[in-house]
């Protein structure tokens, strides 16, 4: 806590929890809030903290970042089920006004109650230009995603806050996989599962690109080939940041058929992807690269659960890389159970991605 008594009072607070608090964490908010004399104060806890180039993965720890001259706004939702154009709406209705280009908006959703793709899509109906970053909440530890804003903790819905900055936020999204084929054709399909691409049935085309001892093991292989799919549908082919990534959910050998989480049609496209440390790093080197090294005001980084420490094989790397090129500038995040980041032009449900979000004085 002395860090906090050193920077004053400030005017808000993101507050991100590692797993393992669980009980103990209103305990925590009121040592917070009260040596930081700041009662606007929201977060969630995560599988894991990041911040000042070092990172705390699978147990507990803590990230606070402060701000002060910085209009914002905190909110929390505690039940967002149902109607999500309605939730969405609820959610403007709290602003001081329409949201601007300017606007930074942090979702971090329970993902035991979020409607994702719907919410998602609503939003960029209701919430007008805004950015809308994030990550789902999740401890592996302690059980149950845990929200809040100020004293009040909440295991569902959708805490967040809205930063009012003077500059549109620099947005860098960075992914850990990459596409090993070409665009394919859903061909057949039945509800989330994939029968026939290109012709061929679905299953004896993923073993053909997984290979080896992999093509053998599907449940191992499903940890590293992946599905993208495309933003645009009549892309040619899949650039860096055009795409997005989905899990493979299940085999169904007799049919020859594999499963994922969105349903798509005869006539969709997706390429396989692979999920290796090699293609994330030189991806992340490129979104920082491309994403300017001006030091910000305030940063935030929203990290996958399944990169860290175990993905890259080195502990800190991500928060290690942010350092060296921002220097000592406030940035700080959580792993989540899932990410909210723009591709494409508008915010999507991520995996297995990196989000970063700059404000500029």
């Amino acid at each position: 806590m002395a860090a906090l008594e050193s920077v004053g009072r400030p005017d808000g607070m993101i507050l991100f929890v590692g797993p393992g608090y669980g009980e103990d964490l209103p305990l925590l908010l009121d040592r917070v809030i009260d040596v930081a004399g700041c009662e606007q104060v929201v977060g969630a806890n995560g599988y894991g903290v990041l911040g000042g180039g070092f990172e705390v993965e699978g147990q507990p720890g803590v990230v606070a970042l402060a701000w002060s001259g910085l209009d914002s706004q905190p909110f929390l939702m505690t039940d967002v089920c149902g109607d999500a154009f309605a939730a969405c709406q609820e959610l403007a209705a709290r602003f001081d006004g329409p949201l601007r280009e300017e606007d930074l908006v942090v979702l971090l959703p329970d993902p035991r109650h979020f409607e994702a793709l719907a919410f998602l899509e609503a939003s960029a109906k209701v919430l007008g230009p805004a950015t809308v970053v994030g990550a789902g909440a999740g401890d592996p530890l302690a059980g149950a995603p845990l929200l809040w804003s100020g004293r009040t903790v909440s295991s569902g819905g959708i805490a967040g806050v809205v930063l009012r900055g003077t500059k549109p936020p620099r947005i860098g999204v960075t992914q850990a996989c990459r596409p090993v084929t070409d665009l394919l054709t859903v061909t057949r399909s039945r509800g989330h599962w994939l029968l026939e691409l290109d012709g061929r049935r679905a299953l004896d085309v993923y073993r053909e690109v997984a290979r080896g001892p992999l093509a053998e093991d599907l449940n191992r292989a499903a940890s590293f080939l992946l599905v993208a799919l495309p933003v645009d549908p009549a892309a040619d082919d899949l650039k860096p940041g055009s795409y997005l990534v989905r899990n493979v959910m299940g085999f169904d050998p007799e049919a020859n058929a594999f499963a994922i989480p969105e349903e798509l049609p005869r006539g969709s496209r997706i390429a396989l992807a692979l999920r290796e440390p090699g293609s994330a790093r030189e991806d992340l080197k490129a979104m920082l690269e491309g994403i300017g090294s001006a030091p910000p005001a305030m940063g935030l980084y929203f990290n996958c659960c399944a990169r860290g420490a175990a993905f890259f094989g080195i502990p800190g790397l991500e928060a290690a890389y942010l350092e060296s090129y921002f220097g000592k500038a406030p940035i700080g995040g959580m792993f989540g159970s899932c990410e909210i980041g723009p591709i494409g032009g508008r915010s999507e449900l991520l995996t297995y991605t990196g989000v970063l979000a700059l404000i500029d004085a």
